[in-house]
């Protein structure tokens, strides 16, 4: 009994020296993902978790899937109407009781060692406000397509510049003091967050690390396919606001518009979702995992085998390195969309 109790007083003495990290997790609908998702962040292998979780006006029950997961001590819920994402995430900032902050988005899958891995990188290097990671996608219950490779700091900052997020967005941990008075921009719902990132990443660096620690749904309901043109709408005036704080005119910067004149409809319709196993591809090739890239590249196919657009992860996993290095130049954005 004594061995237990001193084994408890142990763990939470660590508890108490090591950094309180936050996760926030906005839910809205998101049916029986929640419970699985939920349980990844429950499950990581760093304990020292202030879960957020903010009920953006769900009215499917999902809740009741999870009110066991709730009694954890580390847990709080806060409920609210439905004012969508970015109005939910900003809720979430006000509560924020870490040193750091994790997003995690309620139908994902964080992998165990997520939280652990990006707080060991921000603890190392203290000038960083955020730390990404690479993600694989999870369609019809299958984890595939993952990308994982790594990225410094001028790399990053290359792709700020370049108006691009440097990962997926739900992949970030940032560091409250230097991000902590920033919010996201309520009048940009859907790309909330592509607008958060480059705000952040034209003040401070940030990385991203070569491992894949993240599982993000593709739900066959998102946002994108119920209204992709509005979406686009909100991408222009983001990338209109990115000018005007850099001193350009937008109109010269993107004079062909912000999205490629290349691609097909259907690529819009799921924004552009091709990108990521073009990415994934390239990721696999260059750890020389080359049955790896020709499933995935398949698994691209797939999606639509009568649209040209979805051969092009074909032909990055069979083609010789120059010419894939030619296409690179084209190869256009995946932009994650909020999933209300």
């Amino acid at each position: 009994m004594k061995q237990g109790l001193n084994l408890a007083s142990i763990e939470s003495n660590a508890l108490r020296k090591s950094p309180l990290v936050s996760v926030v997790i906005c839910v809205y609908n998101a049916g029986s993902y929640l419970r699985p998702s939920l349980l990844s962040i429950i499950g990581q292998t760093y304990r020292n978790l202030d879960i957020l979780i903010i009920d953006d006006g769900s009215t499917d029950g999902c809740f009741e899937s999870v009110q066991d997961l709730l009694a954890d001590s580390r847990v709080r819920v806060f409920h609210q109407a439905n004012a969508t994402r970015p109005v939910a995430l900003n809720r979430a900032l006000d509560q924020v009781r870490g040193e750091f902050y994790a997003v995690h988005d309620a139908d994902d899958i964080s992998y165990p060692r997520r939280i652990e891995t990006q707080l060991h990188a921000l603890l190392n290097r203290p000038h960083l406000a955020a730390v990404f990671c690479g993600n694989a996608l999870i369609i019809d219950g299958r984890s595939i397509a993952p990308v994982f490779a790594p990225k410094c700091e001028d790399d990053c900052k290359r792709e700020i510049d370049a108006f691009r997020m440097p990962a997926h967005d739900p992949t970030g941990m940032f560091r409250m003091s230097l991000v902590g008075h920033i919010r996201y921009e309520a009048s940009l719902p859907f790309v909330e967050a592509f607008d958060y990132v480059l705000r952040v990443g034209e003040q401070h660096p940030m990385i991203v690390l070569g491992d894949c620690l993240y599982g993000y749904r593709i739900l066959s309901t998102s946002v994108t396919r119920r209204d992709p043109m509005r979406r686009e709408q909100f991408v222009v005036e983001a990338l209109r606001r990115a000018c005007d704080r850099r001193g350009l005119e937008y109109d010269q910067v993107f004079s062909h518009g912000p999205v490629s004149r290349h691609r097909s409809q259907n690529s819009i319709l799921d924004n552009n979702i091709a990108a990521h196993f073009m990415q994934s591809v390239l990721d696999q090739r260059r750890a020389r995992r080359r049955l790896a890239a020709l499933r995935t590249a398949w698994e691209c196919f797939r999606l639509d085998p009568f649209d040209p657009h979805y051969y092009k992860a074909l032909v990055y996993a069979l083609a010789s390195p120059s010419i894939v290095a030619s296409l690179r130049r084209e190869l256009p954005v995946f932009l994650s969309t909020s999933k209300e």
